[in-house]
């Protein structure tokens, strides 16, 4: 969101990914209006086969009520978007493919059948979905075993220490039924970076400054409090900067598989991952710094994230 990444910065965020050992590079059809999938695509051509054959891939498809197109979100749609993913893309296969939001105009069982035929077809290795809440994955889930197929196998939601936790039901699902949970959003939109200070207006191009819900509604005076609490952690404790110390609390979350973290636009641009990857933190660290963001002053005012994938909030990375 803003002015993004061009494409020298993205090949460098590649690989300095590679570099730490990421190897999950996650996109979707209408980032940037699929620049983000023919990006990716054209620096894995310019790779040699140590490192291309190291890389994989995830992609999703949005719905048709996004695109208006007033089709069905079934097989043939589904067909349709994927087949030029793969052609942005430059590959063969993927191993995620995932749909960026739920259609409520069709019944979920043509969309899981038209997700098991892709995968059935070999040209991705497991299927899932972003955006979802409890009923909806659990209709999905119940789809899937009445017409005897995998269905999904990994959810997408935004989670961070700023998201509200009417996630909850969505994680247990997940932890109860064997799914993985990979949240987007880690650093709310920025905001646990600490670089959005009191009573200063964010830069007319940041992604806080272009978020629908107003800035106003999102930094509270609580939510100050509790960034101010994570940023005096993070340096003084961990030696580390404030989203990092954010991105290591999601990664020692028991119930996060892996986290999306998206690149920033200082290099090195992977650098808050880095030192997230080197932070360890006990239980009672994990407890405390959830409680400083738990308060209803800051829970229940805060929104990481919009069910709208025609928002290019990830690069390489994702933060949707």
């Amino acid at each position: 969101m803003g002015r993004g990444l061009d494409e020298p910065s993205a090949f460098a965020t590649m690989d300095e990914a590679v570099g730490l050992g990421i190897t999950l590079f996650d996109t979707a059809e209408r980032y940037a209006g699929g620049a983000s999938e023919i990006v990716i695509g054209r620096w894995l051509v310019k790779r040699d086969s140590a490192v291309s054959d190291r890389v994989r891939l995830a992609t999703k498809v949005a719905p048709p009520d996004v695109t208006g197109s007033g089709s069905r979100f079934d097989a043939a749609l589904l067909e349709e978007k994927f087949s030029g993913s793969l052609q942005r893309l430059g590959v063969d296969t993927v191993e995620f493919l995932l749909t960026h939001a739920p259609d409520e105009g069709t019944p979920i069982e043509e969309t899981l059948e038209g997700l098991e035929a892709i995968r059935a077809s070999g040209r991705c290795r497991y299927v899932g979905a972003c955006n979802v809440d409890a009923g909806q994955l659990t209709a999905a889930l119940d789809a899937a075993e009445r017409l005897g197929i995998s269905g999904y196998q990994v959810v997408q939601n935004g989670y961070s220490l700023l998201e509200p936790h009417d996630d909850r039901a969505v994680r247990s699902i997940c932890a109860g039924r064997g799914l993985a949970f990979t949240p987007f959003s880690p650093l709310a939109g920025g905001a646990l970076t600490a670089k959005y200070l009191r009573g200063v207006t964010p830069p007319p191009d940041s992604r806080m400054a272009l978020r629908p819900d107003g800035v106003d509604e999102l930094l509270t005076p609580a939510v100050y409090d509790a960034i101010d609490r994570l940023r005096s952690d993070a340096e003084h404790r961990h030696g580390v900067e404030c989203g990092a110390l954010a991105l290591a609390w999601l990664l020692h979350h028991r119930d996060v598989t892996a986290v999306v973290t998206g690149p920033s636009r200082r290099s090195p641009h992977l650098e808050l991952a880095a030192q997230a990857a080197d932070v360890v933190l006990s239980d009672a660290d994990f407890a405390e710094i959830e409680s400083w963001f738990a308060s209803p002053g800051v829970q229940g005012v805060v929104t990481t994230h919009s069910a709208d994938p025609t928002t290019p909030t990830e690069a390489a990375d994702g933060s949707n």
